[in-house]
C-alpha cells in the first residue's frame, strides 16, 4: 500500500473555544497517539485529510504525518468525528504504527459473481461485510473478494473457503459465514370463499319478502275502508234531502 503524506501542525490549547477557532481558520483539531510517548495535540486541513482517506486504502490508509518542529510519524486514522449531516471531519485521531509488526484492522468483505442459486429463484444474502485481520501497515488490504458464483439454493460460502491476500491472516474462527443463498418463502395462500351475487328480478313475486299473515290483515283493512265510505256517501245523502 502507497504511504500518503499529510501536514499537520503544533497546537497548545485544548478545547471547544480551539476547537472552534481552528474550524473558522479552515482546520479541525487532531491527536497523536504514540506508544511509549506523551499525545501530540495537532490540526490539519480536513480537505487533505479527506484526500487522503478517499484513495484505494480508505479509511485504513496509510498516512505519514510531517508534524512541523516535530517530525514524521506513520500513523493510521484511528478514530474520527463527524458533522451528522455533511459527514466532514470534525475531529480525528491518529495512532502510530509500527511497520515491522502487524496490526489489527477491519476490511470491507466484497462479493463477485452471480450465484448459480439467483438464476435458480433463490436470494443471495451478503452475511458477513467486514472481517477483522492481521496484517502488516503496509499490506493492508483495500477489500476481500468473495467470489459467489457456484452457490447454489441452500449453500453457504465460509471464511475458510476464500483465499485471503499473501500476508493477511483472520482473526478468530474460520468457520465464519460470509454469503448464502436462500430459498423464497412460499406463501401459503387460503382460498376466499366468493359469495354468489344477488340477482335482481324485475318484479318481485307478489308477498315475497312480506311476513306470514300481512296480506290477509291487508286486505281486511282495505273492506273496511269500503264499508266505511259507504256509510259517509248514504250519510251526505240523507243531510241534502
Amino acid at each position: 500500500m502507497q504511504q500518503i503524506e499529510l501536514n499537520a501542525e503544533l497546537r497548545v490549547k485544548s478545547g471547544k473555544g480551539e476547537a472552534h477557532r481552528l474550524r473558522r481558520e479552515k482546520r479541525i483539531p487532531a491527536v497523536y497517539y504514540g506508544k511509549g510517548e506523551d499525545n501530540i495535540l495537532l490540526s490539519v486541513d480536513p480537505h487533505l485529510l479527506e484526500k487522503a482517506v478517499s484513495g484505494k486504502g480508505g479509511m485504513n490508509a496509510l498516512i505519514k504525518l510531517k508534524v512541523n518542529q516535530k517530525g514524521d510519524y506513520n500513523v493510521l486514522l484511528r478514530d474520527y468525528q463527524a458533522h451528522p449531516i455533511s459527514r466532514k471531519f470534525l475531529h480525528v485521531d491518529f495512532v502510530h504504527v509500527d511497520l515491522s509488526k502487524k496490526i489489527r484492522v477491519s476490511i470491507p468483505v466484497h462479493l463477485v459473481g452471480t450465484a448459480v442459486g439467483i438464476k435458480e429463484g433463490g436470494i443471495l444474502q451478503h452475511v458477513t461485510r467486514e472481517l477483522e485481520v492481521l496484517c502488516l501497515p503496509s499490506g493492508i488490504p483495500q477489500a476481500i473478494t468473495a467470489d459467489v458464483s457456484q452457490l447454489k439454493v441452500g449453500q453457504n460460502l465460509h471464511l475458510h473457503e476464500i483465499k485471503l491476500p499473501e500476508g493477511v491472516e483472520a482473526v478468530g474462527g474460520t468457520d465464519v459465514t460470509i454469503a448464502a443463498v436462500i430459498a423464497p418463502k412460499e406463501e401459503e395462500l387460503t382460498p376466499g370463499v366468493i359469495a354468489e351475487p344477488e340477482v335482481l328480478t324485475a318484479r318481485k313475486e307478489e308477498g315475497e319478502g312480506v311476513p306470514s299473515g300481512t296480506d290477509e290483515r291487508a286486505k281486511a283493512a282495505a273492506s273496511e275502508g269500503k264499508e266505511e265510505a259507504k256509510k259517509e256517501v248514504k250519510k251526505e245523502a240523507k243531510d241534502k234531502k
